[in-house]
């Protein structure tokens, strides 16, 4: 896919600029790709003299995440629903850093005006003004990096600011620079030049909670190998300790030999009135299609080269009276899906290259069309 960040750069101006007042939201877990891109625009809208506010579902997990937030005074407002949001004080809203922009509640009361992310397209997305979804990136932050370079607007000290926050992003979700292709070498090329090391290290020193440290020690002690994947349960967590599990789905794969990592727990939301299954997938092989995988599961997850996550929402369970029972059947039902999955690898792998070569195809008959 070419990019051409310069145009992409002004025609998000041309959108931003007529606005009233924008909506952002952060779909998933506040993340450094999800929250670095996410300001960005906001920052672009208060640049612009265009009002925005930044909204975000769960609180941020992870104690160096809080931190980001807090270090760069991110105004990130925490609702439980988007039934609590007023949505027609808003001309429109930007989803960042998130597979679909599809938001229940939203449709046919406010457009989607922005959609970034760095997952392939889902089918029957809601439709956006200006949209670049693509895997080419390692993150969301690279794309708003390689924009940013052509946007003259920005005050210089928001452009520090901005420059280390989407270095994280980007530090983040490449895994620490492993895994950069060449447009994410670019923004890192360019954000060297401008941002604050001394931010990036203090954030960087916080070290995981008591309570994601027990996380991680139940996790290895109840690691199962099946074939070549590695499966782990943590148990029951609290909303503002989920992103742990990708943390610990991180750490596993590091210190294993195995092709894919997947860390699971039972995570309560809401007080205690909702309850999802989150799992996080790590894989260190660039051909495993994680995303293919993922859907095969359920519908309610997405992948892209080396990282994927799913929920399975299961609400009711909030009611059972015994934890350990409810772990165990969890657990059960967790290992033997995957095993499933593991066992029919086969099967997915040729429907995601049946995939592939279809939108390939699709690709080229719109530039035939295109030519004519």
């Amino acid at each position: 896919m070419n990019l051409d960040f310069k145009e992409s750069a002004n025609t998000i101006i041309s959108i931003l600029r007529v606005q009233k007042h924008i909506a952002i939201f952060i779909k998933g877990s506040p993340d450094p790709d999800a929250i670095a891109s996410s300001y960005f625009l906001y920052c672009l809208c208060n640049a612009l003299h265009v009002q925005a506010t930044m909204f975000a579902f769960m609180p941020a997990s992870l104690p160096s995440n809080r931190e980001i937030i807090s270090l760069f005074s991110i105004p990130l407002h925490i609702e439980d629903t988007i039934k609590a949001i007023n949505m027609r004080r808003y001309s429109g809203y930007i989803v960042c850093d998130f597979q679909t922009a599809a938001l229940e509640g939203i449709v046919n009361v406010i457009p989607c005006l922005i959609h970034l992310d760095h997952h392939a397209p889902v089918e029957d997305d809601v439709s956006a003004h200006f949209r670049i979804l693509t895997d080419d990136v390692a993150s969301t932050s690279t794309l708003c990096a390689l924009m940013m370079q052509y946007i003259s607007c920005f005050p210089r000290d928001v452009i520090h600011l901005l420059a280390t926050v989407l270095y994280l992003g980007i530090k983040t979700d490449s895994d620490n620079f492993n895994h950069l292709n060449k447009y994410d070498v670019m923004a890192i090329e360019y954000l060297n030049q401008l941002y604050i090391p001394s931010m990036i290290e203090k954030i960087e020193s916080v070290p995981l909670s008591l309570y994601s440290q027990r996380l991680l020690q139940h996790a290895m002690a109840n690691v199962v190998i099946y074939k070549d994947w590695l499966i782990a349960g943590v148990g029951f967590v609290e909303e503002e300790h989920r992103d742990t599990i990708a943390i610990i789905a991180d750490y596993l794969l590091e210190n294993n030999h195995v092709e894919l990592a997947v860390v699971y727990g039972a995570v309560y939301h809401n007080n205690h009135t909702k309850l999802d299954i989150d799992a996080s997938l790590r894989t260190k092989k660039e051909d495993l299609d994680l995303n293919e995988l993922i859907k095969n599961i359920t519908a309610d997850g997405g992948g892209r080269k080396y990282k994927g996550a799913f929920q399975v929402h299961i609400d009711f369970f909030v009611y059972c009276p015994d934890q350990g029972k409810l772990w165990d059947i969890i657990a059960l039902t967790t290992h033997h899906s995957l095993k499933n999955i593991r066992d029919g690898m086969y099967k997915i792998t040729i429907q995601s290259k049946f995939k592939k070569l279809t939108k390939t195809i699709k690709k080229l008959f719109i530039k035939a069309n295109k030519e004519k």
